[in-house]
C-alpha cells in the first residue's frame, strides 16, 4: 500500500512539473529557430516518409535510419510519448505532455530525427536537446519508476549533430551527410542518477553541438545507436533548441587591433637611427690602424742595409783606380826606352813599331788591373760576410 501511494505521489509530482515547465523551456531558449521544438504541436503517421506502418512522428520532424537485418540495425519504430496515459506518467517526458521516442527490441539500431532550418551564412549555430535512455535485458524498477538494467545494458549511445550546409539524407534508410558535425557521445551508464534519498532513476541529459553556418540552411540531427541487441533499446527526446549568433564580427574586431600594431613599426625607425650611429664608431676605432703592427717587419727594412754594402764597394773602387792609371804611364816609358834616343817618340808618327808597343802596354796594364779587381771582389765578399756575421 505504501509503495502504491509513493508511486502515485511520484506521478502527481511529475505531472505538475510537466504542466508548469513548458513555459520555462521556451524561456530557456530565446530566439529558438526550430519548429515544434517542444514536441507538443501534434503528430503524423511515419509511413508517409518511409517508416513502418506503426510509427508516429512529431510534426516538423523527419526520421532517418540504417536498415539492416532482424538483429543488427533492425527497422526502427517511432512513437510520440503521452505522459498523461503512461503508467510511469511524465517520467519519460522532460517538459509538457509529449516527447519523441524511437526504439527496437532484441536488436540494435542506428537512427534518429532531423529538421532543416533557414539561417544566415557565417552565423554560429548551436543545437541542443534533452534525452533519456532506457536499455537492458531485464525490466527493473526503483520506487515505482522503471530504470535501465545497466548490468546487461545495450551500451546505448546518443549524439546530436549539425550539417552546416543544410544537407539531408537522400531518403529513409540513408545516413546523414559526411559534412555533419557531431557532438561527443553520451552512453547509458552516464545517465544513471540518484535523488537526495538515494533512489536511482534514468536521468535526462542535455546534448549540445555548435558550428558555423556555411549556407542559407543548416540541418540538425539526433542519433541513437546501441551496441548490443538486448530486450529494450529506447531513447526519449524533448525540448530541442537551435539558436544563431554572429561571433565572427567580434572575432574580426581583435584582428583589427593587430592591424593597429603597425604603430610598433615606428619604433624600428628609431632603431634604424641607432644603427648608423654605431657604424661610425667602428670607423673611428683606429684598431684597424694598429694592424700596421704586422708591418713591424722592419726586418725587411734592415735588408736595405744589406744593399748599403754594395754602395761601400764603389767608394773604395775610386781609390784603386789611381793605381790602375799608373801603369798607363809605364807604357810611355817603355816606348822611350825602346827608341834608344832617350826621348819619347810621338805616338802619332809611330808606324808599325809604335803600334806594337801600345798594344803590349795595354795588355800589361790589363794584367796589372786583373789582380786588383780580384782583390776588390774578395774584399767586397769579405765585407758582406762580416756584415752577415754582425747580424
Amino acid at each position: 500500500m505504501r509503495r502504491l501511494l509513493l508511486f502515485s505521489f511520484c506521478l502527481l509530482a511529475t505531472g505538475l512539473l510537466s504542466v508548469v515547465q513548458p513555459q520555462a523551456a521556451a524561456a530557456q531558449c530565446p530566439g529558438n529557430l526550430l519548429a515544434n521544438f517542444s514536441f507538443e504541436e501534434g503528430k503524423y503517421k511515419g509511413e508517409s516518409v518511409g517508416t513502418s506502418l506503426s510509427s508516429w512522428l512529431s510534426v516538423n520532424w523527419l526520421p532517418w535510419a540504417i536498415l539492416g537485418d532482424q538483429q543488427l540495425n533492425r527497422e526502427i519504430e517511432y512513437f510520440v510519448v503521452d505522459g498523461g496515459i503512461l503508467q510511469e506518467g511524465y517520467y519519460r517526458v522532460h517538459h509538457g505532455r509529449y516527447a519523441q521516442k524511437f526504439f527496437s527490441g532484441y536488436s540494435t539500431h542506428h537512427a534518429g530525427l532531423y529538421q532543416r532550418v533557414r539561417v544566415t551564412p557565417g552565423q554560429r549555430v548551436t543545437f541542443s536537446i534533452w534525452v533519456q535512455i532506457a536499455t537492458g535485458q531485464e525490466e527493473l524498477w526503483s520506487w515505482g519508476l522503471p530504470i535501465s538494467d545497466l548490468a546487461q545494458a545495450g551500451n546505448y549511445r546518443v549524439w546530436v549533430g549539425i550539417d552546416p550546409y543544410g544537407a539531408t539524407p537522400p531518403g529513409f534508410g540513408a545516413l546523414p551527410p559526411d559534412t555533419t558535425v557531431w557532438s561527443a557521445p553520451v552512453i547509458d551508464r552516464d545517465t544513471r542518477m540518484t535523488d537526495a534519498e538515494g533512489h536511482e532513476y534514468d536521468g535526462w541529459v542535455q546534448l549540445s553541438v555548435s558550428t558555423i553556418a556555411q549556407s542559407d540552411y543548416v540541418t540538425v540531427y539526433t542519433k541513437g545507436q546501441p551496441e548490443f541487441p538486448v530486450k529494450n533499446n529506447s531513447s526519449f527526446w524533448d525540448d530541442a533548441c537551435l539558436v544563431a549568433s554572429v561571433p565572427p564580427p567580434p572575432t574580426q574586431a581583435p584582428t583589427n587591433t593587430p592591424t593597429e600594431t603597425p604603430s610598433v613599426t615606428d619604433t624600428p625607425a628609431a632603431t634604424s637611427t641607432h644603427v648608423p650611429s654605431e657604424t661610425p664608431s667602428p670607423t673611428d676605432t683606429p684598431a684597424p690602424t694598429d694592424t700596421p703592427a704586422p708591418t713591424q717587419t722592419p726586418i725587411p727594412t734592415e735588408s736595405p742595409t744589406a744593399t748599403a754594402s754594395p754602395t761601400s764597394t764603389p767608394t773604395r773602387a775610386p781609390s784603386v783606380t789611381p793605381s790602375a792609371e799608373e801603369p798607363t804611364g809605364e807604357p810611355g816609358e817603355t816606348l822611350g826606352a825602346s827608341s834608344g834616343d832617350g826621348a819619347p817618340l810621338p805616338t802619332a808618327e809611330g808606324g808599325p813599331a809604335g803600334q806594337v808597343t801600345e798594344t803590349s802596354g795595354s795588355t800589361s796594364a790589363r794584367w796589372i788591373l786583373f789582380p786588383s779587381v780580384l782583390a776588390l771582389v774578395a774584399l767586397a765578399a769579405l765585407l758582406r760576410v762580416r756584415q752577415r756575421s754582425r747580424r
